[in-house]
């Protein structure tokens, strides 16, 4: 035998000993609670230790697991964090560092496994929502309703400004503001959702908002852009919340500073969907000659027929025929229906044409040029309706670019309603994962000029690649866009069950 020969069966012994590192194959089922359900994912015990299958808590959860078989490396990637394990190795890289959770990664049955006691508490440090693993009850449990500091809303008034900061009881606070217009609230015992209060910084009043979460005392500070000379502070009740007034006498409510309302009611019944483009814009075109407006329009309808059979809601389509709409005019319908969610239906195109898959997007600055392209693609009938021009550089190559116009569009994106986006868009991408069967690229983030004017939680669903021959078919199957809508129909029922429960 060769020495090369002796070398790669010692390999395959290697291999063969890392793949079987485990002996204990899942035994039984620990459960996952989120956005108001409970799904069940395979476990099981070493040593007292619960192992659970991270591969299913990932499907669940969203983001990507990727293995690498050449070392047996396994990562998974969500948002900016990139977590990297090595099969039968407590340590794991989390970006460029290093931890331990003390007992080794394990593989069976082709699942990455790995232990909840201690791995949940490194995944929770980076989780946009507090993520605990419960012994007693088997039970991990993703809960934005951990935190007891819930909320920020600003209100301009005609003597002032308003700033609220919601709680679920009263919590001992102090209020101090410092230099360069920095106004600092330390709430003691308090758990901040940070996500959520984050997203409510308005660039009209306040120039950064930050917060800081150090052991069980909170903190949210905010830099306010004119002076401050008076304020006041007080603890308010139904709801408790903490109120910070400042008052200016200078201070003009401006007209662009008044919100539209939201909805009649407390009731998640309004729901507004816009088939993307139509009429004189084709969107993107298949190698077949299929037309992304005709297949949006398609699954639009099929989404209307499942809500309005359901009779708990009203739907308001933004187009219901093959006629042009521009974008201010599918925000227009939106806005005056009082819409209390509102789902904008495509189907996305890359020149790789293997390219697969679904993705739900939310509103928020894009952190990725995948995510710019589609949104570059998708405003790119406002740029022609309002400078009679399209983008330089085709959105579908995969580059960066620096447009002038994108890039203001993403200093003026709206974030009221970003954590509730954010939430309907993770219970969309969960039903999506369970009913369409084509690869899932998960939940991005980007600036969609039809959804910065929409005053609800609000989503963009790319159905599938119509540049891909095989998806191209598929986006004209009426099975597939039965299962596209039924899909997006269940998560409109998660989201109304969760947040009319409050």
């Amino acid at each position: 035998m060769t020495n090369i020969s002796r070398l790669l069966c010692f390999a395959i012994v290697i291999v063969a000993a890392l793949l079987t590192v485990t002996g204990t194959a899942p035994a039984k089922e620990v459960k996952v609670s989120i956005s108001g359900s409970t799904e069940k994912i395979s476990a099981f015990e070493d040593r007292e230790i619960t192992y659970l299958s991270f591969s299913g808590l990932a499907d669940i959860i969203g983001g990507s697991v990727d293995w690498q078989i050449v070392g047996h490396q396994i990562t998974y990637v969500r948002d900016t964090n990139r977590f990297m394990f090595v099969i039968g190795s407590p340590f794991f890289k989390r970006n460029d560092s290093l931890f331990n959770m003390t007992y080794p990664a394990e593989f069976s049955d082709g699942l990455l496994y790995l232990p909840a006691e201690t791995f949940i508490p490194f995944l929770n440090q980076v989780f946009h929502q507090k993520i605990t693993w419960n012994k007693d009850s088997e039970t991990v449990r993703v809960d934005s309703e951990y935190f007891n500091v819930t909320d920020l809303s600003i209100s301009p008034k005609a003597n002032g400004l308003l700033v609220e900061i919601f709680l679920t009881g009263a919590l001992p606070y102090d209020v101090y503001v410092t230099e360069g217009n920095w106004v600092n609230i330390s709430i003691r015992d308090g758990k901040l959702n940070i996500p959520r209060i984050e997203s409510r910084r308005d660039s009209r009043y306040m120039y950064q908002l930050k917060t800081h979460q150090q052991n069980e005392t909170g903190q949210v500070s905010f830099r306010l852009r004119r002076k401050i000379d008076r304020w006041t502070h007080r603890l308010e009740d139904n709801p408790p919340r903490i109120q910070i007034s400042f008052a200016d006498v200078n201070f003009d409510l401006e007209p662009s500073d008044t919100t539209p309302k939201i909805g009649p009611d407390d009731k998640i019944d309004v729901i507004v969907i816009d088939p993307g483009h139509g009429g004189s814009h084709y969107g993107a075109i298949g190698p077949k000659g299929t037309r992304e407006k005709d297949v949006a329009l398609d699954i639009a309808k099929e989404l209307a027929k499942l809500i309005r059979k359901d009779k708990q809601f009203k739907v308001v389509m933004t187009r219901d025929r093959d006629k042009t709409v521009t974008l201010q005019e599918r925000a227009n319908v939106a806005n005056k229906a009082q819409c209390d969610l509102f789902i904008s239906i495509h189907a996305n195109s890359s020149l790789k044409k293997h390219v697969r898959g679904w993705n739900v997007f939310f509103l928020a600055t894009a952190k990725n040029d995948s995510a710019r392209a589609v949104a570059q693609f998708e405003n790119s009938a406002f740029f022609k309706d309002q400078m009679g021009t399209r983008p330089e550089k085709d959105p579908n190559n995969g580059s960066s670019y620096d447009d002038p116009i994108l890039t203001i569009l993403n200093e003026m994106i709206m974030t009221e309603f970003q954590a509730e986006s954010h939430d309907f868009a993770m219970m969309t991408d969960k039903e999506f994962r369970r009913k369409v069967k084509t690869p899932a690229r998960g939940v991005d983030q980007a600036g969609f000029y039809v959804l910065n004017m929409i005053f609800a939680p609000s989503i963009l669903v790319e159905a599938g690649f119509i540049s891909n021959r095989s998806e191209e078919k598929l986006l004209k199957n009426r099975d597939y866009q039965r299962s596209v809508a039924k899909a997006i129909y269940d998560a409109v029922k998660r989201f109304k069950a969760k947040y009319e429960s409050r």
